[in-house]
């Protein structure tokens, strides 16, 4: 989809359909041990959850990008911005951090990150495997529902960028939330083209 979807289009699930993916996902883990959240964009900086061990970490196949549209948290229907999301792709690969969770970690515990990452269905969990420095581990992660209503596609640098120059929502402004992912993955040692190329475009348009 090149252009943001008719905000009436966009509707939060119901609470109870939320917690019942909830339950589904933690029905399926593909193993025992402490729960384990793989983060890609804002979790990277700002986590909902308590944490016991942080590792960076590669997920192959899998791309980031800017491919939601944002018409509440970084956004409005006004003024849509963009959210990054997970894409799967082959032979690609996207570097992030591992988080691991108390083993007394509830399924409470995880209503913040349900209610951020999960508020419409953008996004499905799933349990993807990572590689660390001492091997593979599976881990929950999002990616994004291509037949969503708010998948924005391939768009150019340039139009990414011209929607995240302009948007602000309730969590702040679109351009904090690249510029501080971007500033956390070069502090992780990351290094990303597009996103660098992306922020250095929005900078140059907010002057």
């Amino acid at each position: 989809m090149v252009n943001p979807p008719p905000e009436q289009l966009i509707t939060p699930i119901t609470e109870k359909r939320r917690v019942q993916i909830l339950d589904e996902i933690l029905a399926c883990r593909p193993d025992e041990g402490p729960l384990r959240v793989f983060g890609y964009g804002s979790l990277m900086w700002s986590p909902c959850f308590d944490i016991v061990k942080e590792q960076v970490c590669r997920l192959r196949n899998y791309q980031r990008g800017f491919l939601i549209w944002s018409v509440f948290a970084r956004g409005t229907p006004e003024k849509p911005g963009l959210g990054l999301g997970l894409e799967l792709k082959e032979g690609a690969s996207c570097d992030g951090i591992l988080f691991t969770l108390s083993e007394t970690t509830t399924r409470e515990d995880l209503f913040p990150l349900w209610e951020r990452e999960m508020w419409t269905d953008t996004y499905h969990p799933e349990w993807i495997t990572v590689q660390v420095e001492d091997g593979f581990v599976s881990a929950l992660t999002f990616v994004v529902s291509t037949d969503h209503l708010q998948y924005a596609g391939d768009l150019t640098i340039s139009k990414k960028a011209a929607y995240i120059a302009e948007a602000s929502g309730k969590y702040g402004t679109c351009h904090e939330y690249l510029s501080q992912t971007v500033a956390k993955m070069r502090e992780l040692g990351f290094y990303d083209t597009e996103m660098e190329e992306l922020l250095a475009a929005v900078d140059a348009l907010k002057g």
